[in-house]
């Protein structure tokens, strides 16, 4: 048996006959590794779904080869591709579960082809994967009594209730709000680390592109590298910043629009970001460089305009001199360069904790830095700062506001801000990254 879950040798695909034949996959070849996590993505009517179900033996292969376990696919019979898909566990957009039975009974549905299993091991293996997904006290609901997010994490269950080595999931998360989709897609990866079973995941949804160890891209029939997939998927901010490269353009657009739209960028430039950290190598792009800057200052500027800040202050850790130095300063006259020692003050004192702070006084709290209002004629009377953490876990800048309207910064604030600093966390790491290159080989002109 191979080693491999799946290896894809060359497959083309058709669809139709005569002079309607139409050709969907064109000679696709990957190997998915064990214990992988891997999304596909790619436009609709590219041929993810075809592929998929081609791995999942729910259709014959044409031509080419494709092993599913060391399992030749291509012209076996239906006997064969029986025999595969007890061993795979499936996870579709529609949960598909029997609205006549209860969420353990359609768990159960899961081992009735499972030879030797009791009636009596069925429902406690059931009762026990339903724990797994925190739907214990659900198991004798009906699917009608159920959440959409709820009723996804039983489908979850059935498909990993027979412990399969691999999982197939078609779009899991396409019909549920964020909150649900990443409770349902971090189930997915923690059961499936644990089983230590193979996922292949096709998906649009960018809010959950992180949980890929590897990723693929299928354009037009034919799968291309991440580096392909990380442009695709970063093409809308692409479009949205190379159309505002004028020096305060974007910072003027980010800071007109709308809270719920400023949301939706942001939540899409994450998952950008997190992309670009891993495919490419960014010394080369002194352009792009200039267009972060101009990214960060908007984003900041905009996450104190929403809490109703009157200033808003970006800082950055700077290990080697021992600094905290501010990226984005808003000032009266524009933007204001801060240079802190590293611990001092209340931003030092987020990034040394990791925690935000709330200080609703801040000539009363003795970790209060007096310097800048002295030197800016400034007088600040609230602070609210919350740190920047990177993939590693460590800080790597801290967001602080500064005089809210109309009284102090309450927990929702606090809540708002810490959120921001997540999804701002990416960006500031890619841009973090740059910097760390060019201090280590030069700018880019001066280098070969």
């Amino acid at each position: 048996m191979s080693s491999e879950p799946v290896v894809v040798r060359e497959v083309d695909h058709f669809v139709g006959s005569g002079v309607l034949r139409k050709q969907i996959l064109f000679g696709v070849t990957t190997t998915v590794h064990a214990g992988e996590i891997v999304i596909m993505t790619g436009p609709s009517g590219s041929g993810k779904t075809t592929l998929l179900t081609l791995i999942g033996a729910l259709r014959s292969v044409q031509a080419g080869s494709l092993r599913v376990f060391g399992q030749e696919l291509c012209a076996v019979s239906r006997r064969t591709l029986a025999k595969v898909r007890r061993g795979i566990g499936y996870i579709f957009q529609a949960h598909n579960l029997l609205d006549s039975l209860t969420a353990v009974e359609n768990v159960e549905m899961g081992l009735y082809l499972e030879p030797g299993v009791s009636r009596r091991r069925r429902r406690e293996r059931a009762l026990r994967m339903l724990e797994s997904v925190d739907l214990a006290q659900r198991a004798w609901h009906f699917p009608s009594q159920l959440a959409a997010g709820q009723r996804q994490r039983v489908a979850v269950a059935r498909a990993l209730v027979r412990e399969p080595k691999l999982i197939l999931a078609d779009e899991p998360t396409a019909a549920l709000d964020k909150e649900s989709g990443r409770e349902v897609v971090e189930l997915m990866r923690r059961l499936a680390k644990q089983q230590g079973c193979t996922v292949v995941l096709v998906t649009h949804d960018n809010r959950i592109l992180d949980v890929a160890d590897r990723m693929i891209h299928m354009e037009d029939g034919r799968l291309s590298s991440f580096t392909s997939a990380a442009l695709a998927d970063s093409s809308r901010f692409l479009d949205l910043v190379t159309q505002n490269n004028r020096q305060g353009a974007l910072v003027r657009q980010v800071q007109e629009m709308p809270e719920q739209q400023f949301s939706q960028l942001l939540e899409s430039t994450t998952a950008d970001f997190q992309q670009f950290l891993r495919a490419f190598d960014l010394r080369n792009h002194a352009a792009f460089e200039a267009l972060l800057d101009q990214v960060l200052e908007a984003f900041t500027l905009k996450a104190g305009r929403l809490v109703g800040a009157d200033r808003a202050t970006l800082f950055l850790v700077d290990a080697k001199r021992g600094e905290l130095w501010s990226k984005v300063a808003q000032g009266d006259a524009g933007s204001v360069e801060i240079r802190l020692p590293l611990g001092r003050g209340i931003a030092g004192e987020v990034v040394r904790t990791g925690k935000v702070r709330n200080v609703p006084d801040a000539y009363a709290d003795p970790l209060f830095h007096r310097q800048v209002d002295e030197a800016t004629g400034y007088r600040t009377r609230t602070v609210l700062c919350a740190p920047v953490c990177g993939r590693a876990g460590s800080v790597i800048g801290a967001v602080q506001l500064l005089n809210k309207h109309g009284g102090p910064f309450d927990r929702k604030d606090e809540e708002r801000l810490a959120a921001f600093a997540g999804a701002l966390a990416p960006v500031l790491e890619t841009w973090c990254r740059m910097r760390e290159e060019v201090d280590s080989t030069g700018p880019p002109e001066a280098r070969p």
